[in-house]
């Protein structure tokens, strides 16, 4: 029955511990709604550099009247899949 315990206690430990490193790779971006004036301070974008850039080109957002708003986590989303590097 011991040797029972100290699998299952194993095997608890090791899935805290995958789950622990799976969530350090993971930013946190809040799961808030965002207007195009908060996205400066959200993601260190320039206002004119996103109507210059990011404006269109499937870039997401919600359409609420005549104001669009953005998904924090879609945005985040669609920076990582967007990104450039220099080699």
């Amino acid at each position: 029955m011991d040797e029972l315990v100290n699998s299952l206690a194993g095997l608890f430990k090791q899935a805290y511990e995958l789950g622990v490193e799976d969530g350090r790779k993971r930013p946190f971006v809040a799961t808030k709604m965002l207007k195009r004036k908060d996205l400066p301070e959200q993601f260190g974008i320039k206002v004119d550099a996103f109507d210059e850039y990011y404006r269109g080109k499937g870039f997401p957002y919600y359409q609420e009247g005549s104001q669009r708003k953005y998904y924090a986590p879609a945005v985040h989303e669609w920076l990582m899949n967007h990104q450039s590097f220099n080699n």
